[in-house]
C-alpha cells in the first residue's frame, strides 16, 4: 500500500498543477471578494532561505549478492551427506559424496561395446582400430582384402546390389585335417609330433605336425572320441576336400589313419555391413591378393550414408564413456563459494542424477536491493549514489547505508506507468535476511542556503513555471526559474525574494467566521 500511495501521490501532486494551471489567470487578477457561501481566505507560505536535499524514494526486498546451486556432477546414490540446513560452508568444502557401484558398471559394459565396435568398423573401414574414430567415411565404400590369399566365391557384379559376405580370402599354402580319434590312440598322440599324408588323388607324401591335441571328450555311438589337428605345408596341388591315408610318427608306433582336408591354414569372411551399389569389381574369382587390396567398390550413396551413420554413433559411444568417467572424478558435490547452505534436497540413500541441486548456497555478507523505481525518477540515479537502506532489524526500524551498484536499462510498463529497476548493494551489519523488504532513501544531490519555496505554490503553464505572490488582498503570478527540488520544496533561481509570501491554498471561510474548509490550489 505505501508503495501505491507513493505513486499516487506524485500523479495528485500532476494534477493539482493541472488545476492550477486552469486558474491561475482568474486567481491571479481578481481580487478575494464575498459570495453567499463566505469569504476565499488565503493560505499562504513564506519563501526561505536553507538546505535542499533531493532524494529518490524506493521499496524492495534484499537478496543475497551471490547465490549459487552446490550440484552434483555424477549420477548414482547419495553414499554421505555432510551438512546441514542453515550451516556456513566453505568453498569447495564437500557437501556430499556419490556412490560409484553402478557407475563403474556402466563404464565397464560400454568399454567393452566399443571394443567390438571398433574391430568391426577397423574391418569395415579398412584401417587400423586406432584410426576408426578419425577415418573418413569415404574410406568403406572400398571393401578390401583383410589378408593374402586367393579369393573365393566372389560373386559381385557391377551395377548390382551388395550387402553380407563378399567373398572369402584363403591362405591356401598351408592346410588343416581334423581327426577324430578313440581314448588308446589319442593318448599316444601330442603336439608337435610329426605326420604324413598321402593323397588319393595322386602318388606322393606331403609332410605336416600336429598343432592340436584337445582332451575334451566328444560322445560317439559307443565310445568318446578326441579331436586331433594336423596342419601342413601345400605343394600347390592338395585343395580343400581332398582325402588320403595320415601315418602321425609316435614314439610308440605310426598311427595311421584315413584323413581329409578340411580348411586352410588361413581364411578370412570378406563382409560388408553396408548395402550398396556395386561400382567395380578389382578382382576375379580365384585371384590370388595381398592383405589391403582392393576387391570392389560401391557407388556414393546408401552406403556412405550408412557408413557416416555407423561412424557417428561410434563417436556417441566414446563421447558417452568419456562423459562418464568424468563423473567418475565428480563423485563428491562440493560447495562452490562461501555461503550457508540453504536447504537440503535430497537425503542419504537416495538416488541423484546429474546436474541436479543439492542445496543452494547463499552469500549474504553482501546484499543487494532491488528497487523499481518511477521514469520520472531515474535520470536522477547514478551508480555510486549513496543510500539509507530502513529495515526492521533487533531494535527496531533501523538504518543501513549502501550504494547504488545498477541501474536499468530496460523498464517495465504497469498501468500506464514505467518503472526501471535500479540496485542497492548494501553491507550486512549481521541481522539482514534475504527476501527482508526495506525501504531506500538515495541520495541525489544537497544545495546549502538557497532560496526554498513550497512545492505546493509552484505550477507550470506554457512550459514556464509561476507562483502566486500575495498582494495585500489579491495575488499575482510571478514567473520564476526552478531549480533542483525535493517532495516538499523547489529552489527558486529567479523570480522571487526571501519573505515573500506564497499562495498555497484556499479556504472558505462562511459569513467571516472561520471553521470554512482549505480547498487545493484553483480550487
Amino acid at each position: 500500500m505505501e508503495r501505491i500511495w507513493e505513486k499516487g501521490k506524485k500523479w495528485i501532486t500532476i494534477s493539482v498543477i493541472i488545476c492550477v494551471i486552469a486558474g491561475a489567470g482568474y486567481w491571479g487578477i481578481k481580487a478575494l471578494s464575498a459570495d453567499d457561501k463566505g469569504k476565499l481566505v488565503m493560505i499562504t507560505k513564506p519563501v526561505t532561505r536553507g538546505e535542499l536535499e533531493v532524494t529518490v524514494r524506493g521499496w524492495g526486498n534484499l537478496m543475497a549478492s551471490e547465490e549459487q546451486d552446490a550440484i552434483s556432477g555424477a549420477a548414482g546414490v547419495l553414499k554421505e551427506v555432510l551438512f546441514e540446513p542453515g550451516q556456513q560452508v566453505s568453498a569447495g568444502q564437500v557437501l556430499a559424496i556419490v556412490d560409484a557401484g553402478s557407475l563403474e558398471m556402466e563404464i565397464k559394459k560400454l568399454e567393452i561395446e566399443i571394443e567390438q565396435e571398433r574391430v568391426k568398423l577397423a574391418k569395415e573401414f579398412g584401417v587400423s582400430p586406432d584410426q576408426v574414430a578419425d577415418v573418413e567415411p569415404e574410406a568403406a565404400l572400398v571393401v578390401r582384402s583383410p589378408i593374402s590369399g586367393r579369393v573365393t566365391g566372389l560373386t559381385a557384379r557391377p551395377g548390382t546390389t551388395s550387402q553380407g559376405v563378399i567373398c572369402r580370402v584363403v591362405d591356401d599354402s598351408t592346410l588343416k585335417i581334423p581327426l577324430l580319434l578313440p581314448k588308446p590312440l589319442f593318448d599316444k598322440v601330442g603336439v608337435g609330433m610329426k605326420t604324413t599324408f598321402m593323397p588319393d588323388r595322386f602318388d606322393g607324401m606331403n609332410p605336416g605336425v600336429v598343432i592340436v591335441a584337445d582332451p575334451t571328450p566328444i560322445a560317439g555311438e559307443a565310445t568318446y572320441y578326441y579331436e586331433v589337428w594336423v596342419e601342413m605345408d601345400n605343394p600347390g596341388l592338395l585343395k580343400v576336400g581332398d582325402t588320403g591315408t595320415l601315418v602321425i610318427y609316435a614314439p610308440s608306433g605310426e598311427i595311421q589313419q584315413r584323413a581329409e582336408i578340411t580348411a586352410y591354414g588361413v581364411e578370412e569372411t570378406v563382409f560388408s555391413s553396408f548395402a550398396g551399389t556395386v561400382k567395380t569389381v578389382h578382382v576375379k574369382d580365384g585371384a590370388l591378393v595381398n592383405a589391403g587390396d582392393p576387391i570392389l567398390e560401391f557407388e556414393p550413396g546408401e552406403a556412405l550414408l550408412a557408413a557416416m551413420q555407423a561412424q557417428l554413433e561410434f563417436r556417441s559411444l566414446l563421447l558417452q564413456l568419456e562423459e562418464k568417467q568424468s563423473q567418475l572424478g565428480s563423485l563428491e558435490i562440493v560447495s562452490p563459494i562461501d555461503g550457508v547452505a540453504m536447504g537440503k534436497n535430497l537425503n542419504q540413500g537416495q538416488a541423484i542424477a546429474k546436474g541436479t541441486a543439492l542445496t543452494r548456497i547463499s552469500n549474504y555478507t553482501e546484499m543487494d536491493l532491488i528497487l523499481q523505481i518511477d521514469e520520472i525518477d531515474l535520470p536522477k540515479i547514478q551508480e555510486g549514489q549513496i543510500a539509507q537502506i530502513e529495515v526492521w532489524g533487533p531494535q527496531g526500524r533501523q538504518m543501513v547505508e549502501g550504494v547504488v551498484s545498477k541501474v536499468g536499462m530496460s523498464g517495465n510498463t504497469q498501468d500506464g506507468l514505467s518503472s526501471f529497476g535500479v540496485t542497492i548493494r548494501v553491507i550486512n551489519p549481521g541481522f539482514l535476511r534475504p527476501y527482508m523488504h526495506a525501504t531506500a532513501h538515495i541520495f541525489v544531490s544537497k544545495k546549502d542556503d538557497v532560496l526554498l519555496c513550497p512545492v505546493e505554490a509552484i505550477y507550470k503553464e506554457d512550459d514556464k513555471w509561476y507562483a502566486d505572490v500575495k498582494d495585500g488582498n489579491t495575488r499575482k503570478p510571478v514567473e520564476i526559474e526552478v531549480g533542483a527540488m525535493n517532495d516538499m520544496y523547489a529552489e527558486i533561481l529567479s523570480g522571487l525574494e526571501e519573505g515573500q509570501e506564497v499562495v498555497v491554498a484556499m479556504s472558505k471561510d462562511p459569513e467571516g467566521e472561520g471553521g470554512g474548509g482549505i480547498y487545493p490550489y484553483g480550487y
